[in-house]
């Protein structure tokens, strides 16, 4: 016969048994929540911010390496250049750098003011979307005023213009009242 205490002893999990449990769920959790509120809840503003914050970085490397960056714009995604050896232009592979795709409903409504590109733009695939243009972050800064206007599509929600002007402090965010 089986006595009470050796009954209760086998049955049911040890406190170390269910803390491990909970222990991996939390990990498992916190390796799952941000990508999934991410891909959920990114604003015109939020993406606004990442442009701004990567044009900032590539624009003080530019600077302190003596090298040239160039931004290609789509309507739906950006891809940052650099200069190779032979002097053609050639995208960035490395993070922050590679090419970003904007969040679903989110667009580049425009880029003001439009200039011409300076090469003719290879389309690699017949179904890429045309560029827009290419803005370059010069070793002595920027170059040329430009609005990059970012918005939701088809004309949702407010616009948010990245400001790129010369000089210190010239990469900045702007939320619009209008587009016009």
């Amino acid at each position: 016969m089986i006595s009470r205490d050796e009954e209760y002893a086998e049955s049911g999990f040890t406190l170390l048994e269910i803390m491990l449990v909970i222990v991996i769920m939390a990990v498992t959790s916190m390796m799952v929540a941000p990508s999934y509120f991410s891909a959920v809840s990114v604003s015109v503003e939020d993406e606004g911010k990442r442009l701004a914050q990567v044009l900032r970085l590539a624009s003080e490397e530019a600077t302190l390496s003596g090298d040239a960056f160039r931004v290609r714009f789509r309507q739906h995604s950006y891809q940052f250049q650099s200069v190779d050896q032979k002097g053609v232009w050639q995208s960035l592979q490395e993070s922050p750098y590679q090419q970003h795709k904007l969040a679903k409903g989110i667009q580049i409504i425009e880029i003001r003011p439009s200039t011409p590109l300076t090469e003719q733009v290879e389309k690699q695939d017949k179904h890429a979307e045309p560029v827009l243009a290419d803005i370059e972050l010069a070793p002595e800064g920027i170059r040329k005023i430009a609005n990059i206007i970012l918005g939701e599509d088809p004309d949702g929600g407010q616009p948010l213009t990245i400001l790129l002007r010369p000089g210190p402090g010239g990469i900045a965010v702007k939320k619009d009242d209008s587009t016009s």
